[in-house]
């Protein structure tokens, strides 16, 4: 399949291609080519249902702060039958994951306020 078809392809799948990798592919088809392949690795395997690995890359870009990832990974779930309780349930997970993870980073500045009061 040729760059050109790929895209097409995306652009059927998700009515229409992420802008991040519509200007990805202007400066470097391979790029979004090898995007592609990965994705496709990623969730290719059969152990754990389509709608999960959707709700856990939505989890990722909320981690890192990825609006694109975390709306595209929000429809894919969709799409895969995930409902919206489980959407917004997987969103209060990651929600919580993140503040956790704050917490937890922070513990070497608390114990320098600890102890310089």
């Amino acid at each position: 399949m040729n760059f050109n078809e790929l895209m097409e392809n995306i652009k059927k799948e998700n009515g229409e291609v992420p802008r991040p990798l519509e200007l990805l592919g202007q400066l470097d088809e391979g790029q979004v080519m090898q995007l592609v392949s990965e994705r496709q690795s990623a969730f290719s395997g059969a152990a754990i249902p389509q709608k999960y690995k959707a709700l856990i890359a939505m989890s990722v870009g909320i981690a890192l702060d990825s609006p694109a990832c975390i709306l595209n990974n929000a429809k894919h779930a969709k799409k895969a039958g995930a409902t919206t309780e489980e959407i917004i349930e997987a969103f209060a997970v990651a929600r919580f994951a993140k503040s956790a993870t704050a917490m937890a980073s922070s513990m070497q500045a608390f114990e320098w306020l600890a102890n310089n009061k």
